[in-house]
């Protein structure tokens, strides 16, 4: 079965795997070639991709999969794919944290941004007559 796994921060597999084990919020499920159709809700979980070369495991958090076809579609915000489970939830906790960092620095440049806009509006008597 096809395998496509995507979050908000960019693809992150494309390939053919025998079976997949999904652990999401309300117990876990298997799904091999042919099974029937199906969409689930993932709050927090874990995917293990399961081919005869390897396994993946990947953490996720809030997304949703459907199955159809025998292809595998799973939507996320965020999500980590590495050989073990743990690896995985502490690649994507440690990204997080980045981008969360990352988010506090653009805020603090658009205050500077907005207060030195405001200065030279201001300094320039914008809208007096």
């Amino acid at each position: 079965m096809k395998v496509d796994i995507k979050s908000v921060f960019g693809d992150h597999v494309n390939q053919e795997v025998d079976y997949v084990v999904v652990k999401y919020q309300d117990g876990e499920i298997a799904i091999l070639k042919d099974h029937i159709p199906i969409l689930l809700s993932i709050e927090e979980g874990y995917i293990r991709l399961q081919s005869e070369a390897e396994v993946l495991m990947c953490y996720i958090l809030q997304g949703f999969l459907e199955f159809s076809n025998n292809t595998l579609t799973i939507a996320a915000y965020d999500i980590s794919v590495s050989k073990t489970l743990e690896e995985a939830k502490e690649a994507l906790l440690a990204d997080k944290k980045v981008r969360e960092q990352q988010a506090k620095e653009e805020n603090v440049d658009f205050s500077k941004l907005e207060r030195d806009l405001y200065n030279y509006l201001k300094a320039s008597k914008a809208g007096k007559i």
